[in-house]
């Protein structure tokens, strides 16, 4: 019987080899049926260099207005561009969505035209665009909106998924009414973004500021805090382009929060006016910044060592009364 469970061992170990082998062959078949069956292997295509990115132009009804936009190939290899419009806006977090041409009320998509919408660059070339703005003399006063994109296009190369490129400049483009009070510059504040409670020493503020106007406008915000037990700090909220009848939100983080104690914020944003004035308005709330060593400490109080002390009085008193 040992001589017999000695020759066996080799033998099953030959055999699992063998099983082995088999299951390995198996899985690299079906490994390479499954590779010949995707699509090609996925390379990007070369970046490309757009500049400016935004445009700012005042352009009156039945005028016209140009602009100058470069674009460049950053890549090693010859490109082709393709150049087209779009409509787009921004959300709250300052985040773009793009639209196909007049679906936005405040389209300017159509009154651009280029020199060329299709373009052939060398590795490093750069090239002039020259875009028109073209208003058409019955238009509603205030702001208008479009996006010039540039799009590098794929070469067509068989058993190949490519990667395309595409880089916008905005245009922001402001038409005058017949007397001032055509074009609204207006801003509110809609909400502070502030804790009611915060249990350590850095934390989010900042502010929404909503543009009630028909032109859009360049927001800044600060955000100014006082303890109640002294000291007093600012933080800068930055600045946000804010379309029409849309909101921003600015929001940084403080790093200077009292220990403990109740904070006062005054929160005041900025902008221009038609005439170029400076325009502030503000808004202010309060907060508590409490540890959360010092809420665990309190719930512990609250939880354990107040319940013992009601148990152990309840207990001296039946003694005393016994006695």
């Amino acid at each position: 019987m040992l001589r017999g469970q000695r020759y066996s061992c080799p033998l099953l170990l030959l055999m699992s080899k063998k099983v082995i082998v088999r299951r390995c062959a198996v899985a690299v078949l079906l490994l390479a049926i499954a590779v010949s069956m995707l699509p090609g292997v996925v390379t990007a295509q070369g970046g490309i260099g757009v500049w400016p990115t935004s445009v700012e132009l005042t352009v009156g009804c039945g005028e016209t207005a140009t602009k100058t936009v470069n674009v460049q190939n950053l890549g090693s290899e010859p490109i082709m561009l393709q150049a087209y419009v779009m409509d787009f806006s921004k959300d709250r977090n300052g985040d773009f969505v793009f639209y196909e041409p007049g679906h936005e009320s405040y389209s300017a998509s159509r009154w651009l035209s280029v020199n060329s919408f299709d373009l052939e660059l060398a590795p490093a070339q750069s090239q002039e665009v020259e875009v028109t703005v073209s208003v058409p003399g019955q238009v509603e006063p205030g702001g208008h909106y479009t996006a010039l994109f540039f799009e590098a296009i794929p070469p067509s190369s068989e058993g190949t998924v490519s990667i395309s490129t595409r880089i916008p400049t905005l245009f922001y483009v402001t038409v005058p009414g017949a007397t001032e009070a055509e074009v609204i510059a207006n801003a509110e504040i809609s909400s502070l973004l502030l804790p009611g409670f915060a249990g350590q020493s850095r934390l989010d503020a900042g502010v929404v500021v909503r543009n009630s106007g028909n032109v859009h406008l360049t927001v800044a915000a600060k955000a100014y805090f006082d303890g109640y037990w002294g000291g007093s700090s600012e933080l800068d909220l930055g600045q946000k382009i804010i379309l029409p009848n849309s909101e921003g939100m600015l929001k940084e983080e403080w790093q200077e929060a009292p220990y403990f104690g109740r904070v006062r914020a005054n929160v005041v944003i900025g902008y221009l006016d038609n005439q170029g004035d400076v325009v502030n308005k503000s808004q202010t709330a309060e907060f508590w910044v409490v540890p959360w060593s010092l809420v665990g400490i309190i719930l512990f109080v609250m939880g354990v060592v107040v319940p013992a002390i009601v148990i152990i009085s309840k207990r001296f008193r039946l003694r005393v009364e016994r006695k």
